[in-house]
């Protein structure tokens, strides 16, 4: 009798992408073109920065029709109340057999306004907590943000945590090092510009006990429907 084979491991598909309020390169603001790209990469679960025009009243850019229809995607509504999608322009985006089971919002301190959107998802093989943020452009506001981050982590006691997001750290470690000892920073490559890729912008960063790989996603839709590539990872236990 063959023995029976072990049971692969779980592993979920985890994308971030800037998508620059859906501006493409050839400046047109282009909903569908960003649909598209998500489309090609079929993930469980996009964490998506920039989703509102970013100026009063902050209107959405993407279609929740849509985004089901053409990507098999539900966008989730984190603005507290704003009457609007996104958190400082930052929303999570489920497939159907991705359970929410809790969703939050807080600000990050710098000189313009951040945020990140805090999720507890149900998945197949448990609870899973994301944090999807875009950190702020100058260093040092970069460094109170990811300590805001660590505490807010810290304060979750969750156990299997992803952070992931337009970091804008152009360094490998930079004003991520408070993460690097208790964590793994998880790149994907080099993902912006779009026009030429010098930098690793965005990227992941997991608790203990996760790992995989991760890489930038190219295609014709990408390449001109935003500045930055979006990054897929594949992810479970390490």
């Amino acid at each position: 009798m063959t023995p029976a084979l072990p049971e692969p491991r779980a592993r979920f598909r985890l994308a971030s992408y800037n998508i620059r309020k859906a501006v493409g390169l050839d400046r047109r603001r282009d909903p569908a073109r960003i649909v598209e790209v998500l489309a090609e990469i079929a993930p469980d679960i996009a964490v998506l920065q920039e989703v509102d025009t970013r100026v009063p009243p902050r209107r959405a850019v993407l279609s929740q029709a849509s985004m089901e229809a053409h990507a098999g995607l539900r966008l989730l509504d984190p603005s507290v109340g704003l009457g609007r999608t996104g958190f400082h322009g930052n929303t999570i985006a489920l497939a159907p057999h991705i359970a929410l089971l809790d969703l939050d919002a807080i600000d990050l301190p710098g000189l313009e306004p951040r945020g990140a959107v805090l999720a507890r998802l149900g998945m197949p093989d448990g609870e899973l907590f994301l944090v999807g943020c875009h950190l702020p452009l100058v260093a040092t506001f970069r460094r109170v943000a990811v300590a805001r981050l660590t505490e807010v982590i810290r304060a979750q006691g969750a156990t299997r945590w992803v952070i992931a997001g337009d970091l804008n750290e152009p360094r490998a470690v930079g004003t991520l090092a408070p993460f690097a000892d208790v964590a793994r920073i998880l790149p994907a490559g080099l993902s912006f510009h779009t026009r030429m890729p010098r930098f690793a912008l965005d990227r992941f960063i997991l608790s203990p006990g996760l790992g995989g790989q991760a890489h930038v996603h190219r295609s014709d839709a990408s390449r001109v429907a935003s500045d930055h590539f979006p990054v897929v990872a594949a992810l479970g236990p390490d």
